[in-house]
């Protein structure tokens, strides 16, 4: 230390001169060449000098630090803050990720928000909810040739269906709607008034006006029918018993295997009867099992039943009717019809039902029987039918069922005359009998008929086809026929049928 301090010390503190400086060399003026100069370079040079004596004796009281240490530190704090990035980038990610997912959604959601099709489907952005007009219209054409019986037919035109009304989904899904009118005759009556719960799959939960458990023609869509008219034997029995009426039911449904029950009271526009102000109830089931189930390959058998008490009709407590026409609905006339049968317990139905499916092939069946338990030791009444039908794809289309009932026909080639499209053409032909002979209204008594109808069906795509029907049907007792017993007759009917 020693060695460094005193050079240090002896030019800081210079030994004094033996003879004092002239006066002038104290002089705050300089001139060139004077030492107040060098003076004042020794003044100032104390402190400096002073400061790097005492920073000198601190630097070497702390030991210094390896240089490996010092690197080890800064990797450390790299890792550190290696580490602190890589979180906040994972976040950023993940931030992107859900902002990018949610765009897609709302945009896909936003999308459908007026999905285009013969009429618009529209949803809300998030997807709860969507919803759609819906619509039916069957514009009929019908001229009759009367054989026997002495009747006056109504030839002429009018609507069969004029059907609007919405239906959508709600709650995601799990709830499904639907309400629709009826305005064909100049008249307004609601046809469907439900909520279904569907979320429960394959189980779906209805409540409302919607169509009770009964057989193959009667369960399937209207739009969806190969002929202008169900068979006889279907409105008859179905029109006691089933259709559409207002209550609560349970379908548990499957490609190979349906089985639907529910309880209903008389459709919505029933009116109250005096005699009998309270509503029919009764109990409809179905069941369908599908042994053979491949793509245009499908068997399926199925039984339908039901039971009905507290009957009402024409004003009458403990009434039944069962009636129908000629499979065409532009005549008002009745030709299969029992006649009002009082006194009438319950009305009990059994049936059941076949279709066969080979590519462009369909053929199906069923056959039913209603027994009117009468009260008072009365005579109970036996009432039955049947149809058979088959259809043949001339374009080679195949029918489908879903849930046990015929699904939409969709040409392979919609109708196109620019691409040299036509649609697909099928043709059928059906058998259709119900013998009523047993009613005990005598004006009605033996009423029996039977009918065969031939059908061409043109259909330009999925929701517009052209059907052209030719009827023949003969009958005994038939109300179309008040001077004798026999009634015979074509009819030769059209209809444009749209809908969405």
């Amino acid at each position: 230390m020693k060695k460094y301090l005193a050079p240090l010390l002896v030019e800081c503190f210079p030994a004094p001169s033996s003879a004092r400086p002239p006066r002038e060399q104290f002089s705050l003026r300089s001139t060139p060449g004077s030492s107040s100069s060098a003076l004042r370079n020794q003044h100032y040079r104390l402190p400096a000098l002073t400061l790097a004596l005492f920073a000198g004796m601190f630097a070497s009281s702390v030991p210094a630090k390896d240089p490996a240490d010092s690197l080890v530190e800064r990797l450390e704090r790299l890792e550190r803050r290696l580490g602190q990035v890589e979180q906040e980038n994972l976040k950023l990610k993940n931030a992107l990720k859900f902002r990018t997912e949610r765009l897609e959604r709302v945009e896909a959601r936003a999308g459908k928000n007026a999905i285009p099709g013969v009429v618009p489907t529209y949803s809300s952005v998030n997807g709860d909810a969507s919803f759609k007009i819906r619509g039916v219209i069957d514009a009929d054409a019908v001229a009759f040739h009367e054989h026997e019986g002495n009747y006056d037919y109504n030839s002429g035109t009018g609507f069969r269906r004029a059907r609007i009304g919405l239906e959508g989904d709600a709650f995601m899904g799990q709830f499904k709607w639907r309400l629709e009118a009826d305005l064909a005759g100049n008249a307004v009556g609601i046809t469907d008034g439900f909520v279904a719960y569907v979320a429960k799959r394959p189980w779906t939960f209805s409540f409302g006006q919607h169509k009770a458990h009964f057989g193959l023609e009667s369960n399937t869509v209207d739009n969806y029918n190969t002929f202008l008219e169900r068979s006889m034997y279907s409105n008859a029995f179905g029109g006691a018993g089933a259709e559409r009426r207002f209550g609560l039911s349970a379908l548990y449904g499957t490609d190979q295997l349906t089985a639907g029950f529910g309880m209903f009271g008389d459709a919505e526009s029933a009116s109250r009867v005096a005699a009998a102000p309270d509503e029919s109830i009764g109990v409809n089931g179905r069941v369908t099992w599908a042994p053979l189930f491949e793509p245009e390959h499908i068997l399926q058998l199925g039984l339908a039943g039901y039971v009905r008490d507290d009957l009402k009709e024409g004003g009458f407590a403990d009434a039944v009717r069962l009636s129908d026409r000629p499979n065409v609905r532009i005549d008002g006339g009745n030709f299969a019809d029992t006649g009002i049968i009082r006194q009438v317990e319950s009305l009990q139905y059994l049936g059941a039902e076949t279709v066969y499916i080979r590519g462009p092939l369909t053929l199906a069946g069923e056959y039913g029987k209603a027994r009117a338990v009468r009260k008072s030791g009365l005579k109970d009444v036996n009432l039955d039918g049947f149809y058979v039908y088959g259809a043949w794809f001339l374009t080679g289309e195949s029918r489908g069922l879903k849930t046990g009932n015929f699904e939409r026909i969709k040409p392979w080639r919609e109708f196109d005359l620019g691409r040299g499209n036509w649609g697909a053409f099928e043709l059928a032909l059906r058998y259709d009998r119900f013998d009523f002979s047993e009613t005990p209204v005598a004006a009605n008594h033996g009423n029996h008929g039977d009918s065969l109808t031939a059908a061409f069906n043109w259909y330009l795509n999925g929701n517009l086809k052209l059907m052209l029907n030719w009827v023949h049907f003969q009958g005994e007792r038939s109300p179309l026929d008040p001077v004798g017993s026999q009634t015979s007759a074509d009819a030769l009917a059209a209809r444009v049928h749209l809908d969405w």
